[in-house]
């Protein structure tokens, strides 16, 4: 992941993975995903993380939820934006040589993601990544992992989108084979696949057959 790169595309604009109005998987979803992780001890309202979260509703829903949301973007256009799209003005503060934007239970943290650390931000029993990992090159998929367990507590849940696809590079990378290189950090189960190609011709045109979009419910052991 060339920081560059991604602040090009929010300078020029070229954000086709922000999605306005947030995620439909995660609204079907997160609640079974709570459910679940319930009898092994995380809260319905616990503090929720957000890796490379740009600008996205999804921390809106989340915070209507009653959790305590933390994102981490290290584009500060995105999170700049994020708060004067909602018409407020956040708290502006640094901690560790970090920029945060605060607001009503709302944090994003302007920082590498690689960087990040527990005195920054605290840890995490829940987990939410929609456009982290699949901006990752595979080389450095072992660095993210190891951050979200220095990040969370043991038990934690991780509610995980991923693609699968047969074009060449990314982003989104193919995280074929995700169930093996996130263990033992996190069990994966897939939730929920479909082929969403139809509905993303941008992916056509660089060559993909398939775009496979999964949902994962995912836990760190006991």
């Amino acid at each position: 992941m060339e920081q560059s790169f991604w602040r090009e595309r929010w300078d020029d604009g070229r954000i086709g993975f922000h999605e306005a109005l947030g995620n439909a998987l995660l609204r079907e979803h997160w609640p079974a995903l709570l459910a679940r992780h319930a009898a092994r001890g995380v809260d319905a309202r616990s503090r929720v993380l957000v890796p490379l979260c740009g600008k996205t509703h999804d921390l809106t829903w989340l915070r209507q939820l009653g959790h305590d949301v933390v994102g981490v973007e290290f584009v500060e256009t995105a999170a700049v934006a994020y708060f004067a799209e909602r018409g407020v003005a956040p708290r502006r503060f640094e901690r560790a040589g970090a920029v945060c934007y605060e607001h009503d239970g709302v944090s994003i943290w302007v920082a590498d993601f690689f960087a990040v650390t527990p005195e920054h931000v605290g840890t995490f029993d829940l987990i939410y990544d929609r456009a982290a990992l699949v901006a990752l090159a595979p080389e450095q998929r072992q660095g993210y992992i190891d951050r979200l367990v220095a990040l969370s507590n043991p038990g934690a849940a991780l509610f995980l989108i991923s693609f699968e696809h047969d074009f060449d590079g990314g982003p989104p990378f193919s995280t074929d084979g995700v169930e093996g290189w996130m263990a033992p950090a996190f069990a994966l189960e897939r939730r929920f696949s479909h082929d969403v190609i139809e509905a993303e011709p941008r992916f056509k045109e660089r060559g993909a057959s398939y775009m496979i979009e999964i949902a994962w419910f995912g836990a760190r052991p006991l």
